[in-house]
Formats: C-alpha cells, sequence, structure tokens
C-alpha cells in the first residue's frame, strides 16, 4: 500500500462528492489506480493488474507510451488553450497525419475535424448528415453503441446550423431538431450465420427503409463491430446495408471511435471490406490512444467541401485543442514508423489461436469471433443457449453479480488480468496493441480458470473450478 496517500480518505471523499455512473450508491465498487505503465496498471493496494480490455478498448498503445507523452511534453513547453477559431501546428499536423498519411491524400477522405470525445464525433456526424441531405432521420442498428447524449443545445443561432455558400442571407437548422428522429434496425447476423440469400438483417431494413420513405432518413451510422455488443458481422452484411444506402440516397455514417486506427488489424474497420467507403467516419480513442479525451469526424471529399465553403456554426471550446492534437501527432507518427498494423494482426492471430485452443475443453463457449486485437466469446450454458436470455437485449436489472461476464471479471482478477465484457454472455478481449505474447497466455489462462467457474455454476455436471 502506498503510504503517501491516505486512500481511505479518497474513498471518502470520493463516495460522498463525486456523481458516479452506472453503478448504485450500494453497490459501488471502489477500485483505486495508483499508477499505470504499459500494459499494466497499479491498484491502491500495490495488485498489478495485466489490462486486457485497454480500458474501454480505448487505450490502444498501452499506459503512458513514451513517444505520445513525449510529443505532449513538447507542445506543453510552448501551448495550453488554442480556440478553435485560431490555427497552430498540432492541429494542421494532425490533420495532415490522418488524411493523407493513414488514409491517403487520393482516397475518399477531405477534412477531418478535432473533437474532445467520441460521442461529440457522433453527434456531429448525425449533424451533418442531416444538413446536408435537409433530412432527419439516423438509422442506427439494435445493439450498437454511439454516445449518452441526446443533443446539446436548443438555441437557435448556437445549435449546428449552416448558411451555405450559395446564399449568405438564409440559415439552414439541422433538419428535424428539435426532436430528432433515430430508428432502430435489426443488429447483423454474426460472422457464424448460415446465410441462405440475403440475410434475414438487410430484408427486413429495407422494409423499414421503404415504411419511413428514404426521401426522410439522412443516412445509416453503422459499427464495423458492434463496440457494446461485441458482434462482428456476417461477411455480406456491411456491403450489403452500404448496397441499400446508395440504392436509396441516403448516406453511410461510419462510426470507428472504437475499430478506428488499428484496433481491428486495419486502420480503419471499413477496410475489412474492400470497395467500401464511408461518406463521413466518426472516430477517437485510438487516434491518441486516449492519452487525453479526443474524437474526430472525417468527411468526404464531396460533404467537406460544401461544409468548407459555408458558414457552418458549430464546435465546442475544446475542438483541435493543440495538447490533444499533439498526442494525436505523437501516436500516429510511432504507429506508422513501427508498422503497429502489422504488429496487431500478428499479435492478433496469436491471440485467436489460444482462444480457439479453449473451446474444445469448455462447453461454455459458444462463438468466438472478432479481427485483430477485438475478439469477442459469447457464453452458452449447457443447453447451448445464451446464460442470460435477454442476452445483448439486457436492460442491466436485476442481480448482476450472476451474469457470467462479471463472473469471468472477478475471477481474472484474482488472476493479475482485467478482462470482462459489457453485455452479460459476452466477453470482450482488447488488449493494447503494445501486448506481448507473455501478456496473452497470462490472460489467456486466467480466462481458462475463469471459465471453469462458469461452467460450475451454468453446466450440469462440469468438474469443479481448480
Amino acid at each position: 500500500m502506498n503510504k503517501a496517500r491516505d486512500w481511505d480518505q479518497l474513498e471518502r471523499w470520493d463516495r460522498s462528492y463525486y456523481l458516479h455512473s452506472t453503478q448504485a450508491a450500494a453497490e459501488h465498487v471502489y477500485t483505486a489506480v495508483e499508477s499505470m505503465d504499459g500494459n499494466y496498471f497499479t491498484l491502491a493496494d500495490g495488485t498489478r493488474m495485466l489490462d486486457f480490455q485497454s480500458q474501454l478498448i480505448s487505450d490502444s498503445m498501452g499506459h503512458r507510451h513514451p513517444a505520445i507523452h513525449a510529443e505532449l511534453t513538447r507542445a506543453m513547453e510552448r501551448y495550453g488553450h488554442v480556440q478553435f477559431g485560431m490555427a497552430h501546428e498540432y492541429r494542421a499536423r494532425a490533420a495532415k497525419l490522418i488524411i493523407e498519411d493513414v488514409i491517403g491524400a487520393n482516397s475518399w477522405a477531405g477534412r477531418v475535424r478535432v473533437f474532445s470525445s467520441g460521442t461529440d464525433a457522433v453527434e456531429c456526424a448525425t449533424n451533418m448528415a442531416r444538413l446536408y441531405t435537409g433530412r432527419s432521420v439516423i438509422l442506427t442498428q439494435a445493439h450498437s453503441f454511439h454516445g449518452m447524449v441526446m443533443g446539446s443545445t436548443m438555441m437557435r443561432g448556437y445549435r449546428n446550423n449552416l448558411t451555405p455558400d450559395a446564399d449568405r442571407n438564409t440559415v439552414r437548422d439541422v433538419p428535424g431538431f428539435p426532436p430528432h428522429g433515430y430508428i432502430p434496425i435489426p443488429p447483423p447476423e454474426p460472422e457464424d450465420h448460415a446465410a441462405n440469400g440475403t440475410l434475414p438483417s438487410i430484408v427486413a431494413t429495407e422494409q423499414i427503409i421503404q415504411a419511413i420513405g428514404p426521401e426522410n432518413i439522412a443516412g445509416v451510422i453503422t459499427e464495423p463491430m458492434l463496440g457494446g455488443g461485441g458482434t462482428f458481422p456476417h461477411s455480406a452484411y456491411m456491403p450489403a446495408l452500404v448496397g441499400l444506402a446508395r440504392k436509396y440516397g441516403f448516406l453511410w455514417i461510419d462510426d470507428e471511435v472504437i475499430t478506428g486506427f488499428g484496433r481491428l488489424g486495419e486502420w480503419f474497420g471499413y477496410q475489412c471490406w474492400p470497395g467500401l467507403t464511408p461518406d463521413i467516419l466518426a472516430g477517437g480513442k485510438g487516434v491518441n490512444s486516449c492519452a487525453l479525451p479526443v474524437g474526430v469526424v472525417i468527411a468526404s471529399k464531396q460533404i467537406a467541401d460544401l461544409f468548407e465553403k459555408a458558414r457552418w456554426w458549430s464546435g465546442s471550446t475544446w475542438d483541435g485543442h493543440p495538447l490533444v492534437c499533439a498526442t494525436i501527432v505523437g501516436n500516429l507518427e510511432y504507429m506508422l514508423a513501427n508498422n503497429i498494423i502489422q504488429q496487431v494482426r500478428q499479435r492478433g492471430a496469436y491471440l485467436k489461436e489460444r482462444l480457439d485452443a479453449l473451446k474444445p475443453k469448455h462447453p461454455s463457449i459458444g462463438r468466438i469471433s472478432g479481427r485483430g486485437l477485438f475478439q469477442v466469446i459469447d457464453l452458452v450454458n449447457d443447453k447451448g443457449t445464451p446464460i442470460v436470455p435477454e442476452d445483448r437485449f439486457s436492460a442491466f436489472t436485476g442481480d448482476l453479480g450472476a451474469h457470467p461476464n462479471v463472473i469471468v471479471y472477478q475471477e481474472t482478477a484474482k488472476r493479475g488480468v482485467y478482462l470482462g465484457g459489457f453485455t452479460p454472455n459476452t466477453l470482450k478481449l482488447g488488449p493494447p496493441f503494445t501486448v506481448t505474447q507473455d501478456d496473452i497466455d497470462l490472460a489467456v489462462d486466467a480466462l481458462d480458470a475463469a471459465l471453469d467457474v462458469v461452467e460450475a455454476k451454468y453446466h450440469k455436471g462440469a468438474a469443479k473450478p481448480h
């Protein structure tokens, strides 16, 4: 225990004054972190934990990466905050790196804007789609996750409206504002779905489009791999869904806050489907390894041109913050110079190999899927069905401690590994890109033991955990 800090006092202050999320006060578990370094973090009691979830599938280059922090240190010698109406070195360098070096100067991407969170980026992307098309409806996949806000302001003149280049005497509000229209479409089928013709989700989605009227739809927002629900879609799903967007004339908004900048073994998840390019991309997390709060929006050349020529009344105090942009520069320059994408592929292949070897041993493993360093395990009972019947439709009510993902989290933590999931039956394995084979072995061995505990509870006749 660190004697320099009174963690008991800090816990009292935290419990008394901080407004917490997800856990009710009576069930709040105080987990104090003393320090973070590389692929590990150390708790207040001295316990060292392998971070096999990169916190929230976010800290992709590990914690306090020297290249990122070195650039941040250099930036702090010159900059504090620069409001978004002014320019600075790091904004230009970050934009050039993303558009020219990562995506490619001759590719689809036109311009990028830097925000302070992935939620901000998604909010901006959906507003851009509405303004560009003049329509209000956004289609969103069931089980997807895009942030936790419902719109930031209702004041005319300060609510993301647009004065077009063609007529400086007019103003265009975001269509449907207020309120916004978000309409769910079915989730994608998993990649092991036995397809026979057009996927059922695509058939149902087209019926929804026809019922709404495509003339009312601004865009569809998708995740290449669902971050919250943890589903990697069937190979036919994304081309078919984007095909509907092209057929009916609305935009494809690609939410890559979790998958973007290397997580799936490509710079972006959409590249898992050659030939597909989004109209608008929302990113975050991996663009600077979450060294500071960050989000980005990347618009196609055509869309970016319209907004760049217009008076676009949008933005927040932190947009393009020099210190945030410096961490983007440090992160991307290091990734490019050291071929980190190839490293993700290699480490991801080894992780998948180790997980596949567990499946014959553990009847609780129903499915293993994913790409790169984002692998997901779906857990089942002795009948082969989800242990918690609501599965990805769970409202997180009742005794959460009985959920298999919570059991795995508790059991792996006993073995020095931070590993769990979000929805009840789903485990999400998303270690940093800097993970080693020894780290992977430690995590999979801990998971092996944790699954014994799950099976002792939910599988009749299963061997008792060792």
